[in-house]
């Protein structure tokens, strides 16, 4: 239990950073080209945005390849790289071998909150990520923090440009 709170506490400061960084880093950037996102005001922008998200998970729930086009260019994000977060670590939660073969993935989410300001916005949300193995009814799962700056595109479209997450271990289902 003390490694669990070491290892939030680790991982909690460096989430507020990173996530001051991305927004300070997406400001300077957005205050250097016009946008076509001007004459849309930020219920509307929040709106499109939550949309956006639901319409993505539902492409990929259904494996989709125009799930992709939900990122902007260049996009930057973070994610942690302990073991605990692993697909191996997901493997061994199931008490399965990999050698099951590759788990399908499936996801839900709960927006907290958007908030829109001109051409950014943030957003806060939680993932609930599922793993199904084949040939077994056994899954596992996490629930993911995330936070993500979208920028609205030349095109008026919202896109993720920053992004940075907080997963919880993962668990049987």
């Amino acid at each position: 239990m003390t490694h669990m709170r070491n290892v939030s506490r680790a991982i909690v400061p460096r989430f507020y950073v990173l996530t001051a960084a991305m927004v300070s880093t997406a400001v300077a950037a957005t205050a250097q080209s016009p946008s076509a996102c001007t004459t849309q005001d930020s219920a509307s922008a929040a709106m499109a945005i939550r949309a956006r998200l639901a319409q993505w998970v539902a492409q990929v729930n259904s494996g989709d390849p125009a799930s992709g086009t939900i990122w902007a260019a260049p996009v930057a994000g973070w994610f942690p790289r302990g073991p605990e977060f692993s697909d191996s670590a997901a493997y061994a939660t199931a008490g399965l071998n990999p050698s099951v073969g590759a788990a399908t993935v499936t996801y839900a989410i709960t927006v907290d909150e958007v908030a829109v300001s001109s051409r950014l916005a943030a957003v806060h949300d939680i993932w609930k990520e599922v793993r199904h193995f084949p040939g077994t009814t056994v899954t596992v799962s996490r629930q993911i923090r995330g936070s993500e700056l979208w920028r609205c595109q030349p095109d008026g479209a919202w896109r993720i440009a920053r992004w940075v997450s907080a997963p919880e271990h993962w668990i049987r289902s």
